[in-house]
């Protein structure tokens, strides 16, 4: 069922608009009064909240047509509120036989209005206008002309006294606004059936065995099915918006620029896209000989030949050997990142050892199985093995994990817990391209692409001969460091709102944060990166006892789940800004939140203080008068 939006000038409309709505059974998820110029702020939450529909009167539900994607229903003055104004402006002037009366408004707030002028007995002038800069203007030309009487919103009403001027409010019954939210109501089941239509439409394109692409008549893509971005292997937003034809050699775009021109079906036709040979048909929507749209149906040419391929990559996935997660995956805005991903797909295009090394939680999976899936074994299996999980020392399990990655990828997690055993398989198998586990009589030759990932550095591990010489030598030339989340604020902000996002859908639970709780967030150095945001986002939401959450509620929180003591020391000395938060912390924790104690002890002033707990976003955390 549609939801939708109240927006309204003035507090008195928003009574009745909610009994009306509740009337009719319309589902508001916001209904309330505001200013113009605060219209899209509330227009981006009726978002956040899930409104589909907005309702909304003069200049304001302008604003929302010109500025918002939102379809937008205005609340218009009916005929015998138009007519029951203008008896009030009569009324105002009594001795003036034929007054002069004037409409100071936008042009979607009234329709025509000028046989009320006969009814009235009166003159009467309308002055349009598109926005508040022109209002001033078209009152001083209403004044000009002589009108007795002006009516129109509060800016013009306002103006008018300034001037010394009668003037009246155009104001809405429930009458407009009875017949406003059926208009609403009637949107609403319209934009219901387009919903379950298209999505009807999207199963079928989704169930479908072959790729479907819906272009509009000039052969640009509308949309595609899950099959056609898995065949030709781009995903769904690199396509959506493209010429078909772009994605062709040339002798195939012209062929197909050539049916598209003469509106002449495509049928069992060889053509290659992004670089995948498909046999292909197009058949064209027209609706009175007016074409509306092109319905693009393909399979891959060697669909047949690849069931076998396709049939061990089930194999992987029921052992649970397949790397899911590609680069355009990854989310980042910073250029450390930037330039990690390009190195890194530099790296994947060999065969040659990678190693990963990042903090606990920064995303060295993640990065291994995208390097995999852009590798030369992309197509086999990817198998990860947890170093020092319990396996047996002398390596007999871990060549046994070999031999299920052949032609594939192993990735070895944490190899810095590698037994010296487990390191000689490891380094036979980067030498020669062989393992031995027990039950064969004589070494097996493979085909592996190693992926290892670790905390530390190995070198350090070496230099105490905790790791062989020979085997680092191997591993170590092709090196990727993933720089610690806290280092980079800009992927840090974009991760809390993804996450927070994340909670809206899977905990069914909207939240919003203050500036001083998003302070507190960016000013926290999370040792353990994406992992700990991630989990301790999820648990703030849960929690949390309003839809604000607040910098006091989420420095509790922070205290109560890692300790100070907890963090590693080379990420407490790697932050030094939130090392004086947290002195400010356990002062004022220690004073009972008194800040001239606080600042005594700390020797600066109180002012001082302020200011520092206003910066590290702790203003709240000791201010009693707020409630969490």
């Amino acid at each position: 069922m549609a939801k939708f939006g109240f927006i309204l000038p003035r507090e008195q409309l928003v009574e009745p608009a909610g009994r009306i709505a509740r009337e009719l059974g319309i589902d508001v998820v916001l209904n309330k009064s505001v200013p113009t110029e605060q219209i899209l702020e509330v227009a981006a939450e009726c978002k956040r909240l899930g409104a589909d529909i907005l309702v909304a009167r003069g200049r304001q539900a302008s604003i929302l047509k010109e500025h918002t994607d939102f379809p937008v229903v205005e609340i218009q003055l009916t005929g015998q509120e138009i007519a029951l104004l203008l008896h009030r402006a009569r009324n105002m002037v009594p001795r003036i036989q034929r007054p002069k009366i004037g409409i100071v408004t936008i042009p979607n707030m009234i329709g025509d209005i000028s046989a009320f002028a006969e009814v009235f007995s009166i003159e009467l002038h309308t002055y349009f206008v598109s926005g508040n800069d022109e209002m001033e203007q078209a009152v001083s030309q209403a004044v000009a002309d002589g009108m007795d009487v002006i009516l129109g919103g509060d800016y013009v009403n306002a103006y008018c006294r300034r001037l010394g001027k009668r003037t009246l409010f155009l104001d809405s019954t429930e009458d407009s606004i009875r017949t406003s939210l059926k208009n609403a109501r009637s949107v609403g089941y319209a934009a219901d059936a387009e919903r379950r239509n298209t999505a009807h439409l999207q199963v079928l394109l989704d169930y479908s065995f072959n790729g479907i692409i819906e272009l509009d008549p000039k052969g640009k893509i509308v949309r595609v099915n899950d099959v056609a971005c898995k065949i030709i292997n781009r995903p769904r937003e690199q396509l959506e918006g493209v010429e078909l034809a772009s994605l062709m050699p040339y002798e195939d775009a012209a062929l197909w620029s050539d049916t598209v021109a003469s509106n002449q079906e495509l049928y069992a036709t060889m053509l290659t896209i992004a670089g995948v040979q498909v046999v292909a048909n197009a058949a064209f929507v027209s609706t009175k000989d007016v074409v509306e749209g092109i319905i693009f149906s393909f399979y891959e040419m060697q669909k047949f030949e690849r069931q076998g391929a396709r049939a061990l990559r089930e194999s992987y996935r029921l052992q649970r050997y397949l790397a899911y997660r590609r680069f355009e995956d990854i989310r980042y805005v910073s250029r450390e990142m930037q330039q990690l991903i390009k190195q890194a797909k530099t790296f994947a295009a060999t065969e040659l050892p990678v190693c990963i090394q990042g903090e606990v939680g920064s995303g060295k999976t993640l990065l291994a199985e995208c390097i995999h899936n852009a590798s030369p074994f992309a197509k086999g299996p990817f198998v990860t093995f947890h170093c020092g999980a319990g396996w047996d020392e002398g390596g007999n399990d871990l060549a046994r994990f070999i031999r299920n990655a052949n032609n594939g990828t192993l990735y070895l997690d944490h190899i810095h817990r590698l037994s010296k055993g487990e390191q000689h398989v490891l380094w036979r198998l980067l030498r020669e391209q062989v393992v031995q586990p027990k039950e064969e009589s004589s070494p097996v030759r493979v085909s592996v692409r190693v992926i290892a990932s670790m905390v530390g550095r190995l070198g350090d591990l070496m230099a105490r001969g905790d790791f062989l010489p020979e085997l680092y030598y191997l591993i170590c030339p092709l090196q990727l460091k993933i720089p610690p989340l806290r280092s980079r604020p800009e992927d840090l902000e974009q991760f809390i709102d993804l996450c927070l996002g994340d909670c809206f859908a899977k905990l069914d639970r909207y939240v919003v944060l203050t500036k001083e709780a998003r302070r507190v967030l960016l000013s926290y150095p999370w040792p353990g990166n994406y992992t700990q945001l991630q989990t301790f986002l999820e648990r703030a939401v849960i929690t949390a006892p309003s839809r604000t959450l607040r910098d006091g509620y989420l420095l509790d929180l922070l205290k109560e789940l890692y300790p100070s003591s907890a963090l590693p020391k080379e990420v407490v000395a790697d932050n030094e800004i939130s090392s004086e938060a947290q002195k400010l912390i356990d002062a004022l924790s220690r004073h009972q939140g008194n800040r001239e104690a606080t600042a005594k002890e700390l020797g600066i002033s109180k002012t001082t203080l302020w200011r520092k707990m206003k910066h590290y976003g702790i203003r709240d955390y000791y201010d009693k008068s707020e409630a969490y």
